[in-house]
């Protein structure tokens, strides 16, 4: 949890950001030591993964074993919080191995992704309407759906996500290709 709520009203809520909330506490997280500076910064370490086909035949266990090997990844980005010191950026950078022009600084939050929790909350007069995507016309919604290796027997189709429904383009595709007996392998890319 990122963002802390700091009422138990059901009427008001307010929320504070957890690395606040730490920061205000540091005296108590470590007792009888001087706080002489503290800064936010998140690392993103190198999630570069590739199977090799001839020795990975197990698809699930290559990627079991990659994700615990990102743990201890190398960096390839440093977020700093844009009021640290140059002497406590230079710590960073020398001790994580970290390239000065990996570095970013952010003035504000470093994960935004925290704000889904604000999102959360039950005030359905502060949230728009959410959005439904349409189906490509290429692929049109009809009675039995026309067969998207058809489809794109015919030409090439440019599905904008998240215009274009994805279940219907995408999604469709990848079952489609797991029902037909022809198909060998389904191979796709995610990038993060």
């Amino acid at each position: 949890v990122r963002v802390k709520s700091t009422t138990s009203s059901s009427t008001i809520d307010s929320f504070l950001p957890m690395e606040e909330l730490i920061s205000a506490h540091l005296d108590v997280l470590f007792p009888g030591m001087e706080i002489v500076e503290h800064h936010a910064f998140r690392i993103t370490r190198n999630a570069d993964f590739e199977v090799e086909e001839d020795r990975d035949e197990d698809l699930l266990q290559a990627l079991e074993r990659e994700l615990a090997r990102r743990r201890f990844g190398s960096p390839v980005r440093l977020e700093v919080a844009d009021d640290m010191t140059e002497h406590m950026l230079e710590l960073l950078l020398r001790e994580l191995d970290v390239d000065p022009a990996d570095v970013i600084e952010v003035s504000g939050l470093l994960d935004l992704s925290c704000l889904w929790q604000v999102y959360a909350v039950d005030r359905p007069a502060l949230k728009d309407a959410p959005f439904v995507p349409a189906t490509h016309p290429a692929f049109g919604e009809r009675e039995t759906p026309k067969s998207v290796f058809s489809t794109l027997r015919e030409g090439d189709v440019l599905v904008h996500h998240p215009y274009d429904s994805f279940s219907t383009s995408v999604q469709r595709f990848i079952e489609q290709a797991a029902a037909d007996p022809q198909v060998l392998a389904i191979k796709q890319t995610l990038y993060r």
